[in-house]
């Protein structure tokens, strides 16, 4: 038995050996004999010099390359500096100088950590093997292609020398974007050759070669982000130089310096400037998202691994977008600054932008003026560009678009150009000249037909989204650099009006309801408000529709201050929670009354006095009221009082207007007027009414208490001085001696007697009752109010002062509470810049980008915001939506950012807010789209002769002294059976203009407003969807004869009711339904009943953003 045993020991040993001796062979064929082409120099430089090529969405079309030779700077070992070689070392691989591609005791280590921590947290690669991952790239995370990790790494080892193998590391790590390898590292980081780095610079760069992103300052999007990547990358250089401190590569001293230096980072240019476009997708590509995917597909360097790019960006659209955009904006400029010869010459001498590289249709470049001959329309000038582009002519007839513009400028807005004009800008130019151009049409390869541009001051934005994803975008006149697309926060004016009507339909408004459109003060947080028209409104009141329609400012404002007018106790009690307004349950436990205090006045700033209690007793009161005075038939007086102000601190605020008014020594009489015209807002309020009712009670008591018989010194003519006749209503007014109105006549106690003395005292009680306070509002109305208000002030004061209960009523709380739903409707639909909770709101007072407001008009429009890439919270999720797909080299899909689709505005609200929309491109600020955008197509056909308007949706927005204007809109699409068009799958397009540094753009009569600076760039971008997208083809010729080109909504039970254009856009009286055919019909699509007497009923739903997909 132990012979046996024995026998099999030396069995299983000589097995061991003879295997051993198999695999030794193995490997020595593998490694030395036969390790495979890839392993060859050529063949590794050929992937350190990979590209990966960038298409528009047709995925043919090259929109541009990443990693190609302009990124790449190759740098030797011999001039790496040897303090980038410890450092690396040190960071990465201590033992690299003496292992044999692996390191059996760092595997070891990294096993014992993982396994201590449960997760992964350490890796045992060595250097040698993060160059044969990068290099020879892995499909899959499997023991399996780690194996084969492990032989390529043994390979290099082999068949190359430490050196080599570090040169190669070097330069293949991913840095940004569009750049690997230590030199783009050097120019990137510090603008620097990689042998000029100094050991700090060289450490950092070292141990940021992992997680270059998170380290990289230049990759932040806002100043918090940066200072963050700074702190982390002081954090990552310590730690390297810890490690070298600890292996002797650098003494104490030489540590220390290092440690206590900062890192002097300063961006230096690596190859060429990106267009904006590829800016963006380098972002996308940069992102940690997309990073972790192509990890998961054994992609563990983006910069070696020749990967294709798909966009979702559509390179007609695109090239449109950019000219149009560039096209106005040189007009604009034009009409704001002139186009004189001397003041040209001198900012075009600053400019160092070459413009486009090519001579091609829709191309901007600057150039030089040969020869100016001719007059007038016989005008041509010849322009070089140099021997490498070539060379252009501008005719008489390409001058003309910029005659005109100059001729504005010159004499008013209303100016038009004719020979005179044309021949006085042709004389602005001579020969030697430098020259602004866009090219007409390339007549043969190196010449082209020319339009005269001018080099805009001013700048702008363009971009078209669908379904969340970026079709095209324009982000200023070089089309490089700052992005004023996605980047600049622009005031966007009144483009926010509809959105303020979306929230308001969705917290129980309705869009046929009135809002008060006259003159009006607003206070919050103790400070008055006193927004301004910009245009003069003959409507006291408007209907929500035709306050969009006519972009009505304090119309807007008033829906603000009365957001939640509409919301019973339990609504807005709901609204307040989700809000964070109310006391908060965590585990069951309810905050306590004084954390719940400290929040809501020391957080929110909302003060409860007995002042304020009163005033919300006020409020409360006329909330509660209505059926009261319906009653007593005193409807016109609850109206009155329903619009007025309860009157705190006036006092204050007309000594605050008062100094104003002193301190305007010099200025317009416009500016004095505005100020006395807010003064005179401060007199009519509750409190000067109760004044003044208290004056009439002792009027009155001294009237009834006095002897019939009047003192015959006055000869029975006694004037009461304060009570007057209106002879035009047959009304007593009691007011002040001041007397303005001649319908005014005065009341003499003897006359007065006489009539009371006839009275019963029922009667002397309806006498008095009937009095009008200040000729508005009867003492009868006044004191039904004020028995309410007492009432409601008794059970206020029973409660805690900051109880939700007595919040509910109080109007900064009100109003802050709408204002905080507003803000997080925007969070909703895709605003992530800051907002503040101001009652401009609606006016645009608050600064977002162009791409977040253009995805809030689709929200509105379709009640879906679409977003995209899997984590809510990402900082790059925008740059994502430039991302269709990213494959392999052999077209394997390795990358889709996940769509994230939302409803946040039911079906109800986004019809209504779309027909505002629609609204507004019929009867107002934006009139012109509707003449503008046409039905067309690139061949030409029957339908284009027609010039039938294509149904859009749209809204002007003009910031305060005219620093921005912008076009935000909607082209719907085709419908599926070709019947019309449908609020699905469209395109939502916005455009912006203005100065970088928000300067005024006005010139005597020129102003310019969102309809005359940025929907001509939009109606250029829509016209050009429309053909792209073959909306002719697509819809039904005979349909379109027979019914005209309709915009088709979803029946969820809407009514369109005939508006009354003459009375502020109100629901006809009796209420009549307009045909849905009748384009042009002045109408509210809404939502209500109607009564077979004519009567309307409007519809109200309370459904907030977390409820918008419950239905209707």
């Amino acid at each position: 038995m132990i012979k046996k045993f024995l026998f099999f020991l030396i069995f299983l040993c000589f097995a061991a050996v003879t295997a051993a001796g198999f695999g030794a062979y193995a490997l020595y064929y593998l490694i030395v004999l036969h390790p495979g082409p890839e392993i060859e120099a050529h063949n590794i430089q050929a992937i350190l010099g990979q590209e990966s090529p960038v298409f528009y969405n047709d995925n043919t079309t090259k929109l541009g390359v990443f990693f190609d030779e302009a990124h790449r700077q190759y740098v030797k070992y011999a001039d790496i500096p040897v303090e980038f070689v410890n450092a690396l070392v040190a960071a990465e691989d201590n033992q690299f100088f003496s292992h044999f591609g692996f390191d059996i005791l760092g595997i070891g280590r990294a096993m014992v950590k993982n396994i201590e921590a449960g997760r992964i947290v350490q890796g045992g690669s060595t250097l040698t093997q993060q160059t044969a991952k990068n290099l020879f790239k892995r499909s899959e995370r499997s023991f399996k292609e780690k194996l084969k990790e492990l032989l390529f790494a043994l390979r290099l080892e082999y068949h190359y020398s430490k050196e080599e193998i570090f040169e190669f590391y070097a330069n293949q790590f991913y840095v940004s974007g569009n750049g690997h390898g230590l030199g783009v590292a050097a120019r990137h980081y510090f603008d620097k050759e990689a042998s000029d780095l100094n050991l700090v610079e060289c450490a950092f760069i070292a141990g940021s070669v992992k997680r270059p992103n998170y380290y990289n300052p230049f990759f932040q999007k806002n100043e918090e982000a940066v200072q963050l990547a700074k702190v982390r990358a002081k954090e990552r250089l310590n730690y390297v130089l810890d490690k070298m401190l600890e292996l002797g590569m650098i003494d104490r001293d030489v540590y220390e310096e290092a440690v206590a230096a900062d890192i002097e980072f300063k961006q230096g240019q690596v190859g060429y400037q990106l267009d904006y476009v590829m800016e963006v997708v380098k972002d996308a590509v940069s992102s940690d998202e997309v990073l972790a995917e192509l990890e998961k597909n054994g992609i563990d360097n983006i910069s070696t691994s020749g990967v294709r790019i798909i966009t979702t960006v559509d390179k007609i659209v695109q090239d449109q977008a950019v000219y149009a955009l560039r096209h106005d904006l040189s007009r604009l400029d034009t009409e704001l600054k002139g186009y004189e010869h001397d003041e040209v010459q001198s900012e075009y001498a600053a400019i160092t932008f070459p413009g486009d590289e090519k001579l091609e249709p829709r191309a901007f470049l600057f150039g030089t003026v040969q020869e100016v001959t001719g007059k007038g329309k016989e005008t041509r000038i010849n322009v070089d560009f140099g021997s490498k582009i070539g060379s252009g002519v501008i005719e008489g007839d390409s001058l003309m678009r910029l005659a005109e513009a100059r001729a504005k400028w010159r004499k008013n807005k209303w100016a038009k150009a004719g020979a005179k004009e044309l021949q006085s800008l042709a004389e602005q130019i001579v020969s030697g000249d430098r020259i602004w151009v866009s090219v007409k049409e390339v007549v043969e390869e190196g010449s082209a037909l020319l339009e005269l541009e001018k080099y805009p001051e001013i700048e702008g934005g363009a971009i078209v989204v669908q379904d969340g994803t970026v079709k095209a975008m324009a982000g200023g006149v070089e089309n490089r650099f700052f992005n004023r697309a996605i980047q600049a926060r622009r005031t966007m004016g009144s483009s926010f009006k509809p959105f303020v009507y979306a929230a308001a339909l969705q917290l129980g408004w309705n869009s046929s309801d009135l809002l008060k459109n006259s003159r009006d003060m607003f206070v919050y947080h103790r400070q008055p408000y006193f927004p301004r028209p910009d245009h003069k409104s003959p409507f006291n009141d408007v209907s929500m529709s035709w306050a969009g329609t006519k972009s009505e400012n304090v119309a807007s404002v008033w829906l603000v201050a009365h957001l939640c007018d509409q919301l019973n106790s339990v609504q807005f009690r709901d609204l307040a929670e989700h809000l964070d307004l109310t006391p908060r349950v965590v585990n069951g436990e309810t905050e306590a009354y004084r954390a719940y205090r400290a929040r809501i006045r020391d957080e929110y700033g909302i003060l409860i006095t007995n002042d304020t209690l009163k005033e919300a007793a006020f409020r409360a009161a006329v909330r509660t009221s209505e059926t009261d005075f319906m009653f007593e038939d005193l409807m016109d007086d609850y109206r009155f009082l329903r619009s007025i102000n309860y009157g705190l601190n006036v006092d204050r605020y007309r000594k605050m207007l008062d100094q104003e008014v002193a301190s305007l020594s010099g200025s317009s009489a416009n500016e004095r007027n505005e100020l006395q015209t807010r003064k005179s807002l401060l007199y009519m309020n509750y409190l000067a009414l109760k004044a003044m009712r208290q004056r009439l009670k002792s009027f009155a008591e001294w009237i009834d208490g006095s002897s019939f018989f009047t003192d015959q010194q006055d000869g029975g003519q006694n004037v009461s001085g304060e009570l007057f006749y209106d002879y035009e209503t047959g009304r007593y007014v009691f007011q002040p001696g001041r007397v303005t109105n001649p319908n005014l006549e005065v009341v003499y106690r003897s006359q007065l007697e006489e009539h009371l003395y006839t009275l019963s005292s029922f009667e002397r009680e309806r006498f008095w009752g009937s009095v009008q306070l200040y000729g508005v509002v009867s003492v009868a109305g006044f004191d039904l109010l004020s028995e309410q208000i007492e009432q409601e002030y008794q059970r206020l004061e029973r409660e805690l002062p900051y109880s939700f209960d007595v919040l509910a009523d109080v109007s900064d709380f009100r109003i802050f509470a709408g204002l905080k739903y507003l803000i997080a409707l925007a969070r909703e639909m895709g605003i992530a810049s800051g907002m503040q909770p101001v009652l401009s709101f609606p006016l645009g007072s608050n600064v977002v980008s162009l791409l977040e407001t253009t995805r809030m008009y689709e929200g509105l429009v379709t009640g879906i915001v679409t977003t995209y890439g899997n984590d809510p919270e990402n900082k790059d999720r925008d740059s994502l939506l430039f991302i269709d797909r990213i494959e392999s080299a052999d077209g394997q899909i390795l990358y889709q950012p996940e769509q994230q689709a939302k409803t946040v505005l039911g079906p109800k609200a986004r019809i209504a807010v779309g027909h505002i929309l629609e609204n507004v491109v019929k009867f107002g600020t934006g009139r012109q789209a509707d003449k503008g955008v046409k039905l067309s197509s690139e061949e030409g056909g029957p339908l284009d002769k027609l010039n039938i308007s294509v149904p859009v949706l749209g809204k002007t927005g003009t910031a305060n002294d005219y620093t921005n204007a912008a076009f935000l809109g909607y082209l719907p699409a085709p419908a599926e059976d070709g019947s019309g068009l449908v609020l699905r799958n469209g395109y939502a397009v916005g455009v912006y203009v203005g100065y970088d540094d928000n300067v005024s753009m006005r010139k005597s009569t020129i102003k310019i407003s969102g309809a005359a600076g940025a929907l001509p760039t939009w109606i250029e971008i829509v016209n050009t969807l429309i053909r792209e997208d073959d909306f002719v083809g697509k819809l039904d010729p005979a349909e379109i004869s027979f019914n005209g080109l309709q915009l088709n909504r979803d029946d969820k039970g809407q009514l369109n009711l005939i508006a009354d254009q003459e009375q502020g856009g109100i629901v006809t009286s009796p209420a009549r339904e307009a045909s849905l055919g009748n384009r042009y019909q002045p109408s509210i699509l809404t939502f209500g009943t109607l009564t077979a007497g004519g009567g309307f009923t409007p519809d109200r739903s309370y459904q907030p953003f977390w409820r918008a997909a419950e239905g209707p």
